[in-house]
């Protein structure tokens, strides 16, 4: 196990979209460990130095990353139905550059930059979906976003590897899926109880819950502990890293859920992943646990003892 670098001194960290739902959380594991401060266009929430604007304003991001020694970029339009496909090209790219850019002009030592499991191209049950051509999806498995949302972090992890290139920081890219709140936990129920006929919210949530084709999620609790290792590993890697719960939320097999979903053949190079764990999630999480540290701990599957506990 990677321990904390004695010659990186992370100390003050700035978080990006402070005042949202993830940062929120993100924030509350932090606390107490790291000096921390914001900048969100939502007000502060959690008693911090805050800068309210938007990322983007380049000025703005510039002056809250000066003295600041990391930053995780959060901020974004959220998912494909938060914004028009031009407003989530616009806020997630030109966001995420300017964060770029401010971070290597005030010297920030490491930048841990928020994709997406959509960049694969196999997310959105609307769009244009392309089976992968394997499982488990690795880190090396090539990309094809197909909708504005999977192409806006697709660039954002090109942009982040262009300033990796040129030495401007370090920089950890995390791919997270679905993140699954408390609130969206009846709706899940709900939407199990009729996969066929769900169309929520019906149980008070603020939205349906989502996961792609294959239900994937991961509980924002278990989000925040990777976000805390990327921080405090002495050398955590660019990744990328998917990060997903122990299993999917849906009522069939994975690889039985795949096959009637796509006619593609789909080579599978683990199937004791599978026999193992029939509902794993479509990615590879090993590299995760390996480089990252991080293995999920809520099953939610479990947890809301979905079509009784199978």
């Amino acid at each position: 196990m990677a321990q904390k670098d004695s010659t990186m001194s992370i100390k003050k960290v700035l978080i990006t979209g402070a005042g949202g739902l993830m940062g929120g959380y993100v924030i509350d594991k932090l606390i107490g460990h790291y000096d921390l401060h914001g900048i969100d266009i939502l007000p502060d929430k959690k008693g911090l130095p805050h800068t309210q604007d938007t990322i983007l304003n380049y000025e703005a991001v510039q002056a809250a990353c000066e003295g600041m020694d990391a930053v995780v970029q959060i901020a974004a339009v959220p998912n494909i139905w938060s914004g028009s496909h031009e407003e989530i090209i616009h806020t997630n790219v030109t966001g995420t550059w300017n964060v770029l850019k401010a971070a290597e002009e005030a010297g920030v030592k490491r930048v841990i930059v928020t994709s997406s499991d959509s960049v694969i191209g196999y997310t959105v049950l609307s769009g244009s979906m392309i089976p992968p051509d394997y499982l488990p999806i690795d880190e090396t498995h090539i990309c094809r976003p197909t909708d504005p949302y999977a192409l806006s972090k697709k660039l954002c992890e090109e942009l982040t590897k262009s300033f990796v290139d040129r030495a401007s920081f370090e920089a950890v890219i995390m791919r997270p899926v679905f993140v699954l709140y408390p609130d969206l936990e009846p709706e899940v129920v709900a939407r199990a109880a009729d996969p066929e006929g769900y169309s929520g919210p019906v149980c008070g949530g603020h939205k349906p819950p989502g996961g792609g084709a294959m239900w994937h999620y991961i509980d924002p609790r278990d989000l925040a502990a990777a976000y805390k290792n990327a921080l405090d590993l002495e050398n955590p890697g660019l990744g990328p890293y998917f990060l997903s719960g122990p299993n999917t939320l849906a009522p069939d097999h994975t690889l039985n859920r795949l096959s009637k979903m796509s006619d593609k053949k789909v080579e599978i190079k683990a199937p004791m992943i599978y026999k193992k764990n029939p509902f794993a999630p479509l990615y590879d999480l090993s590299f995760s646990e390996i480089n990252l540290n991080f293995r999920a701990h809520y099953d939610l599957r479990e947890k809301l003892s979905l079509y009784d506990g199978t």
